[in-house]
């Protein structure tokens, strides 16, 4: 019985080693070259959208100074108005806010 479970040892590891010798367990270069490409076309993908947030990000800043400036504009004006005129610009302002 000991000759058969050495033969039957020597017999498993021989088809696991021709198993493992002829099977391709590594990928082909066709295959890793595919995901290269792959994930080099996200990278490109990624970096556009963020070069366009960036662009959003930048223009809504510039959009935000020009608000601001402009908001500063107005409170001079109103700060550089008499009393009276300002009040009579917020009474028609109440007036007219019902309106609309």
């Amino acid at each position: 019985m000991k000759k058969e479970t050495i033969f039957i040892i020597i017999g498993v590891i021989l088809f696991i080693w021709l198993y493992i010798s002829l099977a391709d367990f590594t990928p082909k270069n066709e295959q890793l070259l595919d995901k290269i490409t792959e994930l080099e076309n996200k990278i490109d993908s990624l970096n556009n959208k963020k070069d366009s947030i960036r662009t959003i990000i930048d223009s809504t800043h510039v959009k935000i100074i020009t608000n601001e400036k402009h908001f500063q504009e107005r409170i001079n004006t109103i700060i550089v108005q008499s009393d009276s005129d300002n009040l009579i610009f917020f009474k028609d302002y109440i007036n007219n806010y019902g309106k609309n």
